[in-house]
This record gives structure tokens, sequence and C-alpha cells, in this order.
């Protein structure tokens, strides 16, 4: 057994931290005491004056889009071989940054498939992943800007049988897009409705009959609302929601996973910004005050909200994602342990893992990271983490002690 001790545990529940030593065997935690009882050959690792905090959750990655060009047009040329190099070492990033459990919401010709399965046999370093395979969507100038990342199917059956075919490749949940984007070309709107209440009904039907969630990019409120009606689980930006949409979200328990990063990414970067086509940054531009309001507006009329940075987008890097807790605090002005719950137990319902994930509990994975101080006083401590542990295992500790060998008192 490994034991974690010294440190201040988080209830995310009730958003405190207690002293608490973890036991942990194999994957998962197994004790929390006061003070740990250490068994002859149990290891420890010492972390005194760490403030331990659950593995955070992103619910809206794409791993396999770079983050240093300015134009993602450019990215679709990319070999099938390119983009999955660069998928697992941006999966690396994610969990190195603190991201111990990532949902990725559009890959590339199921190159992530590759990904997760070498993370899963240890071939590779990474989160937990959860994937859609190819997003679902109508006939776009959109899939030119990503040719692999798109399964086009227009009419409710074409929608089912192209659902299907996400799952048939191990897809976790079917992604589809309810509205225009806006990281596309000029000839697409992301005011515009895409796929109609009937097709997103039947993407839902598949989805639900096999027992996986749907996301929803949305970001006009009409689309939104055909997502909520659909029976979408959750609606990915909801940039243009007006407060009737929400509150109907928050009536029937809809997510909303509104990926702050994307502007606070670019916006840093006045290069990104420089290099950048005119219409691209006048959209971002434009939507960034409304979509930021839209947030607010959620949170304070009770809308579930899960993590999701959409890190992928220009500017806005894999490893970074921890950016999006302190902005929820900073502009969206949820307190620092909401954020946190956003980013822990709240994106474990949302991925139907709360027996797993989420939360620093008896049974659960021994996803845990750690700040040198309290994140609930300064958000800004969950972008200075310390050390990093996804599923007992230890893959990054800054702190000043290393493990030591418990003995047993003579």
């Amino acid at each position: 057994m490994l034991w974690l001790t010294g440190g201040q545990v988080l209830d995310v529940a009730r958003g405190q931290f207690r002293r608490a030593d973890i036991g942990i065997e194999g994957e998962r935690i197994v004790a929390i005491k006061p003070k740990a009882s250490p068994a002859r050959g149990d290891k420890t690792v010492a972390v005194p004056g760490a403030w331990l905090i659950p593995g955070l959750i992103d619910c809206h990655v794409h791993l396999v889009m770079p983050t240093d060009l300015a134009d993602p047009a450019v990215a679709a040329r990319r070999s099938d071989a390119e983009v999955a190099l660069y998928a697992a070492k941006a999966a690396e990033r994610t969990l190195m940054g603190g991201v111990t459990t990532a949902r990725d919401v559009g890959g590339w010709n199921y190159v992530e498939m590759a990904v997760r399965d070498a993370i899963r046999q240890g071939h590779a370093i990474g989160p937990r992943l959860f994937l859609a395979g190819k997003l679902l969507s109508i006939t776009t100038a959109g899939a030119d800007y990503y040719p692999g990342m798109y399964e086009v199917a227009n009419g409710p059956d074409e929608v089912r049988a192209a659902a299907r075919r996400q799952l048939a490749r191990g897809a976790d949940l079917i992604k589809v897009m309810a509205t225009g984007a806006i990281l596309t070309p000029e000839s697409e709107d992301a005011h515009a409705i895409q796929y109609t209440l009937a097709e997103l009904k039947a993407a839902v039907e598949i989805a639900e009959d096999n027992f996986k969630p749907v996301a929803a990019h949305a970001h006009a409120c009409r689309g939104i609302e055909n997502a909520i009606a659909a029976g979408a689980s959750s609606i990915e930006h909801g940039t243009y929601a007006d407060d009737k949409a929400l509150k109907a979200m928050a009536k029937k328990g809809v997510f909303l996973v509104p990926t702050n990063c994307v502007f606070a990414g670019l916006f840093r970067d006045q290069n990104m910004m420089d290099d950048m086509p005119a219409h691209l940054l006048k959209r971002l531009r434009d939507a960034r005050a409304i979509h930021t309001a839209a947030v607010r507006r959620a949170h304070k009329l009770g809308v579930a909200i899960a993590m999701g940075t959409d890190a992928g987008t220009p500017g806005n890097h894999h490893g970074a994602n921890t950016e999006e807790c302190a902005l929820m605090v900073e502009e969206a002005g949820l307190t620092p342990a909401e954020a946190i719950a956003c980013a822990t137990i709240n994106p474990a319902r949302l991925l139907r893992q709360e027996a797993n994930l989420g939360s620093i509990e008896v049974g659960k994975f021994a996803d845990i990271v750690a700040c040198r101080r309290n994140p609930l006083g300064d958000i800004r401590e969950v972008t200075r983490l310390a050390l990093v542990m996804k599923g007992g295992r230890i893959f990054k500790n800054d702190l000043a002690d290393s493990p030591t060998r418990k003995k047993r008192p003579a």
C-alpha cells in the first residue's frame, strides 16, 4: 500500500479541506484517516503542507489539434501519422498539467483511439480518455477545415448510422453540431442552426440506447433549445443562450461546458492574433463578452457547469487546461470552491463516472493533484500544481519530500 501523508484533503461536496492521510492500493483509494497506520512494507509519500484536490477533468478537448497555428485550415493537410504523434504528446502535456481525465469531443480519423489504447496499456502517458470519435455534422464548409474530425450525415437515418459507426469504433459519447461554429470558413455562421430537432433526437436515440451521452456543440439560442429538447446531456459553448434556454437547462439537468479558454488563450498572444485570418479574429472578438455574460447568467440560474477548455484551438495550449478554473472565478463569478467542483465532481457526473472519479473518497480512483497553497484562497494555485497522481501512480512531484519506505515500529 502507498500512503500520502501530511496533506490537507478537499471534500468537494462541502468545499472544505481537512487534515487526512490517504491510503492507496493499486489504482484506488482504500483508506482516508486522520493519521496513517502503515504496515510493514507500505510506502509513504510525505506531502506536508500540500493541499490535495481530486484530479481535474476537462470535458472538452481536441488532442489532435495543434495550438500554435493561427489558421486552423493549415492543419487540414496533416497525415494521420503526424496527427497521432501530436495527439500522444498533447495527452502527455495534458496529464502533466493536472488533468487526469479528459473528454475529447472530436478526434481525427480515429487516431485518438490508438492513443487511448496506448495509455491504457502503459505505452504512453496521458489522462483517462473518453472519446467521441468523429463529430456528426450536416454538409457544411466547416468540414473543409477539419476533414479528419467531421462525419457528414444529413437526415435522421444518416445520423443514426453515423452515430452507430462512432460507437462501433469505441466512442464513449456522441458529439453533434446543433449550430454553426466560430473557427470555420467565412461562409459558416455560428448563429445558424445546423442539425434539426429530428436529427438531434436521432443521435440521442442511438446514444442513449447504448448508455452513452450526447454532447451538443451549440452557440445559437435556438440550437441550444433544440439540443435540450432532444435530450442532449451537455451544451458545448452556449454563447448566445438566453435566460429561457438556461432555465430549461437547469430544470432538465443539462450541463454547460463553457470553454472560456478559447478566448483567453488567444487574446494573450499578440503574435497569434496578428497571424489569424481576419474573419476568425473578428468573430472571437465579437463573441467574447457575450459568451462571458452567458456563463455568468448560467451560474446564477443554477445550470450545472462542467469544465471544458476546447484545448486545441489557436493559443489554447494542451497542458494549460487548469487556466479554465481561474477564468471561471475571475470572469464568470464562481467561488474557488465552485470552480473546483466544476472541474471535478460535476464532470464526473457528466461522464457518468461519479462512482470512480471526481472526489477523494474510498473506492474511487486515486487521481489526486496537489497545490502548495490553499486554492480556496487563491484559485490561481491550481495553475501551479506541484503533484500529479493518476490511478495511484505519481507522474509529477515537485514537492520537497520524496517517497520513503515506512518500517513497522520495533
